[in-house]
């Protein structure tokens, strides 16, 4: 089989991967995310505040400059946690993480014993 067929067989899986409950299942709740307004909004925030929080650490400025910042986003945090449509899509997400984590362990088996 050469590299061309080879990565044929690929698209054909990632087909296969699409049509999986999982995909569906972490696409719909995906789409319940996104048409949440408050729960959007948090999301962004919770991102914002995090790139700062980094961007603080990189500097390696001492906390105590931007403790207001971290408590900001654990506020959100437990804000996210508190919602279904967060916890529906996190289930998803770590649904389809699984059975992505379990094809790409099954093929690293299978070479590793053909090698």
């Amino acid at each position: 089989m050469d590299r061309t067929e080879l990565l044929l067989r690929a698209g054909e899986l990632a087909d296969l991967i699409l049509d999986s409950p999982e995909a569906y299942a972490y696409q719909r709740a995906d789409a319940e995310l996104q048409a949440h307004p408050e729960a959007v909004n948090l999301l962004r925030r919770f991102r914002e505040l995090r790139e700062q929080v980094a961007e603080f650490q990189a500097r390696r400025v001492p906390p105590m400059h931007y403790h207001y910042l971290l408590e900001e986003t654990d506020k959100i945090l437990q804000q996210l946690e508190g919602m279904p449509v967060v916890k529906a899509f996190e289930d998803a997400q770590a649904s389809l993480n699984t059975l992505l984590e379990e094809v790409t362990a099954r093929l690293a088996n299978a070479v590793e014993k053909r090698s």
